[in-house]
Order: C-alpha cells, then structure tokens, then sequence
C-alpha cells in the first residue's frame, strides 16, 4: 500500500489523490500503459500504367485481295492502278510506265522460255497487269503504300459507299462488260473502272458488305481470266 508524500497516509494504489489532504498522486510506471508505435505502412509495388493500344495496333493488317483498277484518259490512254484491299484500308497503288514495262518484259521472257512464238509472247503482254497485281497479296500494306509517291490508303471505316455500274464496251475487235466503280469516302470522290468478274465483286462485298451497291437486277457472271 502505497503512502501520501505529503501527509503520509495510506493511499489506495489506484487513487490519483489522497483521500487525506487531496495532493495529487504519482502514476508508477506498472500504470502506465506503453503507447502502442504505429503500424508499419504496407509495402505498395509501383505500376507503371498500362498503355491503351488502338484497335489499329492491336490486329496486325493483313492483305485480303488485290483488283486491277483503270483509269481512262484522252484519246483511249489509261492509268493502271491496283486496289489492295486490307483489314483496314484500301490502298490504292500505281502502276507505273516503269512497272508496266516491267511487267511486260517479264511475261514476254517467260513466254519466249516457255516455247512460245510472238502471238503467245504478246498474249501474255496483255495478261501482265494481272499477274503483277498477285505480288501484292504477300507484301506489306506499308511496303505497298510506300512503293511509289503516287500510292494512298482510305480507312474501311472512312468508306461511305462503292457503287458498282454496268458498262458495255464496244470496238471493231471485241464487245465488252465491265465494271465502273465510284468510291464515296470522306477523303473524296474515287473513280475507277474494273473486269466485270465475280471474284472482284465478292471481294468488296466480303469487306465492305451492304455499302457496295451493285447493279439493280445484276447476277454474277463467272468470267475466266487466263
């Protein structure tokens, strides 16, 4: 039992003050209750933010056909274009006085290997476009848009409306269909003219579906090339 330093009497160990003289009690240290030290801060792992990749980054563009395109000129000239089309653009690619020679050169060489006399070789002069259009179904969409100054892409998203019309062409040697083709996009008015062909028309409508606008009334008509 402790006691009153100040005037001696005994004073219950747990009174603050004396009951005797009221002078206030010490606190022994078995009273005093240790201020617990504060919880140590949790352990945070820094995380860099994860960047949000556009859709275009996400799904590598792929090539899903290519169609000979034209362009007629003054006095029966052209302009040969080919439309690649991706799983994100349609590339429109130029074919050069350059490549078409090219191209020419190559067919006659391997006509004249293959045994053939000069109406072969000239036969497959004419069929030359077409078999260069097939090296772009294993090139790059960026290789193909950076091959000549003249080359552009269109977003599929930014195509409104293809319209597909009917053409007959008529000369002294041949009469003819094909196909004359407008591209409504918000990059502008896109004229071009193609082979009426079956497999060039269900390319489009497999990408672009319902915005390609055929004929009224037009059936497919299977056209061999080769």
């Amino acid at each position: 039992m402790p006691y009153c330093e100040n005037c001696g009497k005994e004073v219950p160990p747990t009174s603050k003050f004396c009951r005797n003289c009221g002078a206030p009690q010490p606190i022994t240290p078995s009273e005093v209750q240790p201020t617990p030290p504060p919880p140590p801060p949790q352990a945070q792992i820094a995380q860099a933010p994860q960047p949000i990749m556009p859709a275009s980054q996400t799904q590598p563009e792929t090539v899903v056909g290519a169609i000979p395109l034209r362009r007629q000129r003054s006095l029966g000239r052209q302009d040969s274009f080919v439309g690649v089309v991706t799983s994100q653009r349609l590339i429109i690619a130029q074919m050069t006085n350059e490549m078409m020679k090219e191209a020419a050169q190559q067919a006659r060489e391997l006509a004249k290997a293959a045994g053939k006399g000069f109406l072969g070789q000239w036969s497959d002069q004419l069929k030359a476009t077409f078999g260069y259009t097939r090296r772009y179904l294993t090139m790059e969409p960026s290789a193909v848009l950076s091959e000549t100054p003249g080359n552009f892409g269109i977003g599929n998203g930014a195509i409104g409306e293809i319209k597909v019309e009917l053409k007959r062409i008529s000369t002294q040697d041949q009469n003819r269909r094909e196909f004359e083709i407008k591209i409504e996009s918000s990059s502008g008015e896109f004229d071009f003219r193609m082979d009426e062909d079956d497999d060039y028309a269900n390319l489009l409508k497999q990408v672009y579906g319902e915005r390609v606008k055929m004929p009224f009334g037009y059936s497919f008509h299977p056209v061999k090339i080769g």
